[in-house]
């Protein structure tokens, strides 16, 4: 049985099913056994489509019926279901030991992501992500690898420690603007690491802007043009084609936002080359290794020196790929777990004692201490299980393929769902209860499979910046709970709130709780803290004595439901 004579199956009963009107599409065929069970009504899943309408089914089944009734939902998730829409073959790919067949033991031949129009018209076709699997891509991946490796964190790890002690002031000075303190830390921090240098308002803000465009650029079927790519060849002025416009206003401020920084870093090197020329030395200009210069200097250095086995473009290519990739998803983590905390107080709690006895009371987390908080990263892994912030990773065979029996056309769209298998059952026991013990060791599940294992990728096209994101997501939540605590806002009765999540529909997701009194829970319990502490105007060295225990554990006992109201 092959994937081929499902579809030329499908698209005939569609083609004999079409009238005058647009009828009910059901373009949802699982993979079966046999072909009497595919021919057969009863087999096929009640996921449904209408022409016209976004390829957004998994992504929206995901955010409502999964969440609406979960176990009859996770029911319709089959090993494999093929998709036929748009003139495009999409097969998904739902279980985990299906993924690990295809994207690790034929990792070379899956390493290809599919090819969106938008990606090329908005100028991310440079980015690895989206690149081909060419020795470009190949070489762009080393390169980022090296400066996110374990043996390089001794340069960046101190600098990521000071920078979030920075931000933990930041937001207790400030905690109405906490999502641009977050923001801010994150791209000062990945500038800093990339380039070397500091980041300015104006980048920020352009940063935010290109992040927002990535996001809808990757919106899946959001753009005519990845559906119809005969559209990029009509006129602006053609109805339809104000997405043209858009598109290359986004392309201008991507370049604009990744080809000056390179441009600058590139300048500082190369003046430093000439003067000291012709007794040039490498190690005139680079640190010891305990101090971080830049990813793109350090290799800049070697590149013209004539030492590196890499060229510019592919520098360009891997420094450009990181703002987006880092920031987004990070942020994604980082308001994910500040939500969930909020809706499991008892797990804020427990970590919360577990850092207290490491620490002493006397100093904020540091990377030090992550093999002594064994709750704290099984909470981490939790918030990555619970909500995948990436919950589809798509690839594209270079190559007709043939799996158990069914065959694979080449530039088929196979989406891997990361979401389903976070949240398989013969994984994970009761998937949808947020429980962070079972990670721990000695936990009821002590064998349950790390997440993180499914939310950075597979085989060839893993995430490079895995390391960073793991040392940065801890420091992050460490230090958050060592210095924070997060409560639902109070009703007019003077109860807490119920906290009902809500889930975005991306291809970045994130838990969300009605940003307009996100903002309303975490403000009255940050100015307590600066209120009774004093703690605006303290320097970046006072901010360990926030954790201490004689004041943080003063105001937990002191900030009672009836002193919430009205501050």
């Amino acid at each position: 049985m092959e994937v081929t004579d499902l579809m030329k199956r499908q698209r005939g009963r569609v083609d004999c099913e079409r009238g005058d009107q647009d009828l009910a599409i059901d373009p949802g065929v699982d993979v079966p056994p046999s072909l009497d069970e595919c021919c057969s009504k009863k087999d096929q899943p009640a996921v449904t489509a209408w022409p016209g309408c976004r390829i957004e089914i998994f992504w929206r089944a995901r955010a409502t019926a999964e969440h609406k009734d979960k176990n009859a939902a996770h029911s319709n998730y089959r090993p494999l279901i093929y998709l036929y829409a748009f003139g495009r073959d999409i097969l998904i790919v739902n279980e985990a030991s299906a993924a690990t067949d295809l994207l690790e033991t034929k990792s070379t031949l899956y390493a290809r992501r599919p090819t969106w129009s938008m990606v090329a018209l908005t100028g991310r076709q440079d980015n690895i992500a989206f690149m081909d699997h060419t020795d470009r891509q190949k070489k762009a991946r080393v390169i980022l690898q090296a400066g996110f490796n374990p043996k390089a964190q001794r340069s960046w790890g101190p600098v990521l420690e000071e920078e979030t002690t920075s931000l933990m002031l930041q937001m207790a000075q400030s905690p109405e603007l906490f999502k641009q303190h977050i923001r801010r830390y994150l791209g000062s921090f990945i500038t800093r690491f990339t380039y070397g240098t500091k980041v300015e308002d104006h980048e920020l803000k352009l940063g935010d802007e290109i992040s927002v465009h990535t996001q809808q650029a990757l919106r899946p079927g959001r753009w005519l043009a990845d559906t119809v790519p005969l559209v990029l060849y009509l006129p602006d002025w053609f109805p339809g084609m104000a997405f043209k416009p858009w598109a290359r206003d986004a392309r201008t401020k991507f370049m604009e936002y990744t080809a000056r920084p390179f441009r600058q870093a590139r300048s500082s090197v190369v003046r430093l080359y000439v003067v000291s020329y012709p007794t040039y030395n490498e190690h005139d200009t680079k640190l010891d290794g305990t101090e971080m210069r830049g990813m793109v200097p350090d290799a800049l250095n070697d590149i013209i020196a004539g030492t590196s086995k890499y060229k510019e473009e592919e520098l360009i290519s891997a420094a450009s790929s990181i703002y987006t990739a880092a920031i987004e998803t990070t942020y994604a983590v980082f308001m994910d777990f500040l939500i969930l905390m909020m809706a499991h107080q008892d797990v804020q709690e427990k970590a919360y004692r577990e850092i207290m006895s490491v620490t002493e009371s006397t100093r904020l987390p540091l990377l030090s201490d992550m093999a002594a908080l064994p709750y704290v990263d099984a909470v981490i892994r939790e918030v990555h299980r619970f909500n995948p912030v990436t919950p589809m990773i798509p690839r594209s065979p270079m190559q007709t393929d043939s799996y158990k029996g069914y065959r694979i056309p080449k530039d088929t769209w196979v989406m891997f769902n990361i979401w389903a298998m976070t949240h398989d059952a013969s994984i994970y026991r009761d998937p949808h209860q947020f429980t962070p013990e079972r990670h721990l060791p000695l936990g009821h599940e002590s064998s349950a499979k790390d997440p993180r294992d499914f939310t950075f990728g597979f085989g060839k096209r893993i995430c490079p910046g895995l390391n960073l994101a793991n040392v940065q997501i801890f420091l992050f939540v460490s230090q958050f709970l060592a210095t924070f605590e997060i409560r639902p806002p109070l009703k007019d009765d003077g109860n807490e709130e119920e906290v009902v999540l809500e889930y975005t529909s991306s291809f970045v997701s994130v838990v969300s709780y009605r940003v307009a009194e996100m903002r309303f829970y975490i403000e009255p319990l940050l100015r307590m803290m600066c209120t009774q502490h004093r703690l605006i105007g303290l320097g970046k060295a006072d901010l360990a004595i926030i954790s201490s225990s004689s004041l943080y554990n003063a105001y937990r006992s002191s900030a009672g439901k009836s002193e919430w109201k009205g501050i």
